[in-house]
């Protein structure tokens, strides 16, 4: 299982290029400092992963999405909304719909938005829902599950593990030579 560095303070991203792992979220980017931050990622053999909802001064509409592509070098982006996955995947970026599980309501509606999605991966979170409800969405749509939100013991990521997930996002420090 990935774990994936959560870099939200970026004194501390010289730790996540450190790291074992293969794959990185920018947490705290914004446009001006993306590029710089991508290169560095990239200098260590790091995929990079975004979120659009935590990209500061940037706008997801079509072509800032391409501009997350062919200008900033950004290799996954994480959106809530069908629309910007779709846009992300014509503009040639792996996509990761993140699903936020409330209650009961929200459950029954991320299985609908799972089953009808295109994205390459889906994001389930808070860490600990995810998990609960994991083998619902495998069986609505195989594709690889990450979690993410409040992932901070060993004992959560190698549950995970035994569970069959892709993934674990974390900013624990800690976890990240796991």
């Amino acid at each position: 299982m990935e774990v994936i560095p959560s870099v939200k303070d970026l004194k501390y991203l010289s730790d996540a290029l450190k790291s074992p792992h293969k794959y990185i979220v920018l947490t705290n980017a914004h446009i001006g400092n993306l590029k710089n931050l991508v290169d560095l990622c990239h200098q260590s053999n790091k995929k990079v992963i975004v979120n659009l909802e935590l990209l500061y001064g940037f706008n997801a509409d079509s072509i800032g999405i391409k501009l997350l592509k062919q200008q900033f070098k950004v290799d996954f982006i994480i959106a809530k909304g069908t629309s910007k996955i779709n846009m992300a995947k014509t503009a040639g970026l792996i996509t990761i719909q993140r699903i936020v599980l409330e209650d009961s309501i929200a459950l029954d509606s991320a299985l609908k938005i799972v089953q009808e999605s295109k994205a390459d991966m889906v994001e389930l979170r808070p860490g600990h829902f995810g998990m609960e409800f994991f083998e619902k969405f495998r069986q609505t749509r195989d594709v690889p599950y990450i979690l993410s939100g409040f992932m901070s013991k060993k004992e959560q990521l190698d549950r995970a593990e035994k569970l069959g997930l892709f993934g674990a996002t974390t900013s624990c420090k800690d976890l990240w030579n796991e």
